[in-house]
This record gives C-alpha cells, structure tokens and sequence, in this order.
C-alpha cells in the first residue's frame, strides 16, 4: 500500500505540469532544426546494476546541441530567454522517450499518452514504468539512459511497478501487463522474485524520438514530436558493437577562440568551438556501444615553451561552445604579461571495456593574446618573537601557603612539647621539696 500511496503522490506531481494538451494542430514553432535521434545503441551492464538494466546511447544534431549550450551557459541565458519570449513562449525544454520491443522490431508501446506525462483528458494516468517518456537530456552530442532497470517485486502484490494498478483513478499496465508469456523467466532472489530477459534467448529492440516542450507566454503547453530513430538491436540477433581502433578517430578541428565573461577560480575561461561531423558523431556512439568514452583533452603554453600544461573544462563532445579555464597555466607559469602569444591544442582520449586506451593526432595549434594573470603567493608566516629574558641568580622560592601550614603546624607540636617538659620538670622539682 506504501508503494501505490507513493506513486499516486508522484504521479500527482507529475500531472501538474501535464495536463495541458496541444492547442492547435499546426506545428509551432521551435528555435533548433529537430530531427530523429540518430546513432542508436545499446549496451547491457551484465548485472553490474539489476540484473536486466541496459543502458542506451543517442546523439542529437548540432542545431540542437548548439541552442541547448546556449540555454545552459549563464551568459547567455538572458538572450536565449528574450529570443523564445520574441517566438512567444516563456519557456521550452526537450526530453527523450525510448520505445521498446521484444523479439520483433515492430511491437512499439508508445500511445497517445507518451506527450501528456500518461494522463488522460480525466486526470487519468495510463502508463507504467515501462515506459519511458521523460528520459534525461543534456546539450552534448551524445545521450544516453538506463532502461528495464527496475522492474518490480513479483512476490509483493502491492508493488505497482510489476502490478501496475487498475482503480477509479487510474488504469496504470505493470510489467506483468507489458511482458508476453515467455519474454522472461521468473528468478527468486534471497526477498523477492523478479522477472529477468535472458539476452542470449531474447532480442529487444529500442527506437528513440525527441519530445519538446513549448509553454507559451499564455494558454497551454504545446508538444512536438520527432520522428522515431532507426531502431537497435541488442541480444541473441544483434550485431555486435566493434571497438574503435587507433587511427579510426580524426584529431579534434577547433576554431573561433574567444574569452568568456566568467571566471574559474578567480582566473579567466576561454571557449572555442569544436567541429562536429556526422563521422565523429557515430564514432561518438560506437565507442558508448562498447562501454567506452570518448572525451576531449586540451593543452596550453606560452608561446616558445617546451612544456604542455593540461587545462580544466568541458571535455564531454558537443556542438556549442567549449569553455576552458586557463588556471593550470597560470599556476604552472606563476604569472603571465598581458597579450603574451598563448598557444592551445586538443585532442581526443578514447577509452573502451577490454581494450586498450589510445589518443588521437592533436589539432591545429591556436594561438591568442593572454590576459595578465599573477598567481597569489602566500607569504610565509613570520616566526614568532621570543621576548628576551634576564638570567637571574638563582634564589629560592618563597614556600606557598600549604608549606606555611605544615611549619606552623610543626611550630604548634614543639611548642606543646615545651610547655610539657616544663610542666614535668616542675613537677619534679616540687616532689623532691617535699
């Protein structure tokens, strides 16, 4: 019952921003070319998450990624927001959504729900965690996400997520509802059962298709959809992914070096942007089919230096802006003159499961005017002043208080002693008048 009370809380929140449907049927406007993802793959993570948990990797165009770097950098966010209210919205936002089938490549899930967050004209919600209509999204090239991570708890009926639930309310399929008598066996673990698709018996396919957002200045949100990618394939009818080899990868074509508003630490960022052809963006998806990365390192120094100083940034591929800071240059050279010539270089570090690490060729070299940079120096703590001091010959200290007692005391018995030994002499000197 915990687990439905929670869902029924999320799914209340998820409805707040979803219950708006398309106004119009013309297609409005966006400020990017859309098109279908392309580059589709997947990759099993061989029980390192759950035990059926695929993670799958897309890329997206460069008008796209180049708009989206531009949402995302604070300097130019402003901008982007006067161009979209100029287009009449006040906001607009692209997600993912991953359609999936089983052993065919045409038993697609997706409804007439996957562009309103699964709800009905009704507030009535339809859709499981099966599918997957809100998948993450970020500005570079490559994307990707986890799918069949978790599929729910077989033993518990109350779990929704293999259940799903069917009330008044909503009319939610679980996985159970989802999954044909024979995609999956059933495994009991040490507290639960759950279901598992054996990949060397089964083959899923998945497609990919972008969803955009558009929340006009007034009235309700609008949807647009992409059309879906070619599907991939992954399990017993699958291709399999081939790793890229050295040589395979061009070096990095950079170009249009310019000096940002922002600082990194107090010392200034660079930005430049990097070319991104269609080669590049598959090999981008091939090397994540195998587990595997691919990012951008980028070097500097001062002109006629021998040695490279290694920069700090952004590294992952994408379309826009790449923004360096030029921090480590600084510290390497403790400080640098204005309009001193710097030269900066890249190249890519490709790295994949079961195979060995390589680097390809660096770019061209580009070369700019520094900005003044001094690296602050911490003056080293002055040593403590020990105060002179006079020898003094040496005296003996005067006894404290508690000393004074015991003399006193010593004093007393003596004293007592006294008067005893001339009470008995008296004594004595009577006896003997007697």
């Amino acid at each position: 019952m915990k687990k439905k009370l929670y869902a029924a809380a999320c799914a209340a929140m998820l409805a707040i921003p979803a219950m708006s449907f398309p106004a119009s049927a013309d297609t409005p406007e966006l400020p990017f070319t859309l098109e279908a993802p392309r580059n589709v793959s997947m990759v099993w993570l061989d029980g390192n998450d759950s035990a059926n948990t695929i993670e799958i990797h897309y890329s997206q165009n460069n008008p796209m990624s180049n708009w989206s770097t531009r949402k995302a950098n604070p300097d130019e966010y402003d901008t982007v927001v006067a161009e979209l209210n100029d287009m009449g919205y006040d906001d607009l936002w692209i997600t993912a959504q991953i359609d999936w089938s089983i052993d065919t490549a045409d038993d697609w899930h997706v409804n007439q729900y996957w562009e309103t967050g699964g709800y009905d004209a009704d507030y009535k919600q339809h859709l499981g965690d099966w599918a997957y209509t809100e998948c993450s999204y970020s500005p570079e090239i490559a994307n990707s996400e986890w799918i069949f991570r978790g599929m729910g708890n077989i033993d518990d009926p109350e779990d929704w997520a293999w259940h799903g639930s069917h009330t008044d309310s909503e009319d939610i399929p679980g996985w159970k509802d989802v999954l044909k008598e024979g995609q999956y066996k059933v495994v009991k673990g040490d507290d639960e059962s759950y279901a598992v698709i054996d990949l060397t018996e089964h083959t899923i396919y998945a497609r990919v298709r972008w969803l955009v957002t558009c929340r006009p200045l007034e009235g309700d949100d609008l949807y647009v959809t992409s059309e879906w990618s070619e599907p991939a394939a992954i399990g017993k009818d699958a291709v399999q992914t081939e790793a890229l080899k050295p040589g395979d990868v061009a070096a990095p074509v950079i170009s249009d070096l310019v000096y940002t508003d922002e600082e990194f630490n107090d010392y200034p960022v660079i930005a430049f942007r990097l070319a991104v052809d269609d080669t590049l963006e598959k090999q981008l998806a091939q090397v994540s089919g195998t587990q595997g990365t691919l990012w951008m390192e980028v070097e500097a120094r001062k002109q006629g230096s021998d040695e490279w100083v290694g920069l700090q940034g952004d590294w992952m591929i994408k379309a826009g802006d790449m923004e360096i800071g030029l921090q480590n240059l600084a510290e390497a050279e403790g400080s640098i003159e204005k309009d001193t010539p710097i030269e900066l270089r890249a190249r890519y570090w490709i790295s994949q499961a079961d195979q060995e690490d390589f680097y390809t060729d660096y770019s061209e070299v580009l070369v700019f005017g520094a900005e003044a940079m001094v690296v602050a120096t911490q003056a080293p703590a002055a040593e403590e002043s020990v105060p002179e001091t006079s020898v003094t010959p040496y005296q003996e200290a005067p006894p404290t208080s508690g000393a004074w007692w015991i003399i006193l005391l010593i004093l007393l018995i003596l004293l007592i002693l006294a008067i005893i030994i001339v009470i008995i002499l008296k004594k004595k000197k009577k006896d003997k008048k007697s």
